[in-house]
């Protein structure tokens, strides 16, 4: 990967949060943000921000991106804390950049409120369902959650759990089946910790 010479083009990021999202006020607050290289041998590190402030809605974030002759897989993480609680569940954003100026928005999931994005395995009909279901990561019969959703509607949604159900450090997994034939659902994230540990 060779670096541009003349000119830096950017990459912008929205990252976006339910419109209902309100962080708590008072005590500390941080946002923070990496972007590192996913795709070269060793991981490079590209831009970092961290601000003692705690976001809403939507925010952009801009970062160089300084190759021309290939692809770029890009790892950003965000976090925000309150107090040194987190708000967010951990989770992997992967950008490719082919070329810039590029432009991509990321939905953030609050705790209680996981962002699905789900893969069809062909075109569906809107009126068909889809269920949903949450359940510890070693345990299927074990359900967290579970939701009936329209396949158009299925394409990319918040999934709603009870942050008091949940064990924090605990490892979940989603699965999505199409009711009429049963055919399983790619969905993203697979499997995540919805609770982190925080810092007391």
């Amino acid at each position: 990967m060779n670096p541009l010479e003349n000119t830096t083009p950017y990459v912008t990021l929205t990252f976006s949060l339910p419109e209902d999202f309100i962080p708590p006020s008072g005590g500390e607050g941080e946002t923070y943000i990496s972007v590192h290289t996913a795709n070269s041998s060793t991981p490079i590190k590209v831009a970092q921000s961290r601000e003692p402030v705690l976001r809403s809605g939507r925010w952009n974030f801009y970062f160089a991106h300084n190759y021309s002759d290939v692809s770029v897989k890009y790892l950003v993480t965000v976090s925000m804390t309150h107090n040194g609680v987190p708000l967010l569940i951990d989770l992997d954003y992967f950008v490719i950049v082919h070329r810039a100026p590029h432009r991509q928005t990321l939905h953030l999931s609050p705790i209680g409120r996981l962002y699905l994005q789900a893969q069809e395995p062909r075109a569906v009909q809107p009126e068909h369902a889809v269920t949903v279901v949450a359940h510890e990561h070693d345990d299927t019969a074990a359900q967290l959650t579970q939701i009936h959703i329209s396949e158009k509607m299925a394409e990319a949604f918040y999934l709603e759990y009870d942050p008091d159900t949940v064990v924090p450090g605990k490892r979940y997994t989603l699965a999505a089946t199409e009711n009429e034939y049963h055919n399983s659902i790619t969905v993203y994230p697979g499997s995540v910790v919805l609770k982190p540990f925080g810092r007391t």
